[in-house]
């Protein structure tokens, strides 16, 4: 492809400024072509590897460089992405040691968080996690059903550092995250698909996150006018004074989410619905 040979050309000379303004005109010419974007994408990225790796200038750089890759095909690219993603995480072990980062590496670890959904350890050193006690005020040990959402958290909890696992139901192999509630929702005689939209297309009705209890299934994803994509399940853990947790599978493990946590960065804003745990169990019957 011309522009391809036109960029690698530049990009070769080490004329970097030349080709990053090349491939943003491209960009605007060629909007269906992925080959500009990728150079704005790669060009970011010897900028970043250029700079002195503890400052703001090289992190935007970066940064750049993984929001334009965001926009590649998997299909082709992945390895490119995969690398990029690595090198983020190379950023905040880097700069974990180093006095005078706080902001920046906060910056940087809500990045990852927002473009990963996940989180890395040292996440936790600098946004502290808080107690994962199961309220026991919020239940009414002589009714039943309150009864199977403690029992629901209980084995749940039980479950916290479990490792992701892809098709994982068992905490002996690892759960994927549909595979976590599928394990815990057995506990309690319910068995739920192991995908996820399956079990948000559960035939009973949608509820507001206002409107949960704990124990109840939560599901993330988008909609369109004709139906929904579920692309993630998890379970409330514990709703106290508005402030919600929640107990899922994501790529670091199983894990309680709540304030300062993926959840507040990038779950949150992707919720779907809810579907109560006691229209779950009497749709099973």
């Amino acid at each position: 492809e011309k522009i391809n040979k036109k960029l690698t050309k530049l990009y070769e000379k080490e004329k970097y400024d030349k080709c990053l303004k090349k491939a943003i005109s491209y960009n605007k010419k060629y909007p269906n072509s992925v080959v500009p974007e990728y150079f704005m994408s790669r060009i970011n990225y010897k900028f970043y590897t250029l700079k002195d790796q503890q400052s703001i200038e090289s992190f935007i750089n970066l940064r750049n460089a993984i929001r334009y890759s965001n926009r590649l095909p998997d299909s082709s690219f992945i390895i490119w992405k995969d690398s990029l993603q690595n090198s983020l995480k190379n950023f905040l072990y880097i700069n974990n040691d180093t006095l005078n980062t706080n902001g920046l590496i906060k910056k940087a670890l809500n990045f990852y968080t927002e473009s990963y959904s996940d989180t890395l350890d040292i996440y936790f050193v600098y946004y502290p996690k808080e107690t994962n006690e199961i309220i026991i005020n919020n239940f009414d040990e002589s009714n039943e059903i309150d009864s199977l959402r403690y029992k629901i958290l209980s084995i749940a909890s039980q479950q916290e550092g479990i490792p992701y696992k892809y098709a994982g139901e068992k905490p002996e192999t690892g759960f994927d995250c549909s595979g976590f509630t599928k394990y815990v929702y057995s506990s309690i005689g319910v068995d739920l698909p192991h995908n996820a939209q399956k079990q948000s297309d559960i035939k009973v009705g949608k509820i507001n996150l206002e409107d949960a209890r704990e124990g109840d299934l939560i599901f993330f994803g988008y909609a369109d006018d004709k139906k929904h994509y579920t692309q993630h399940a998890g379970i409330i853990f514990s709703i106290d004074n508005d402030k919600v947790k929640v107990i899922h599978c994501v790529s670091n493990g199983v894990s309680i989410d709540g304030d300062n946590s993926s959840w507040s960065h990038y779950w949150k804003d992707r919720v779907l619905f809810v579907k109560s745990m006691e229209s779950i169990i009497q749709n099973s019957k």
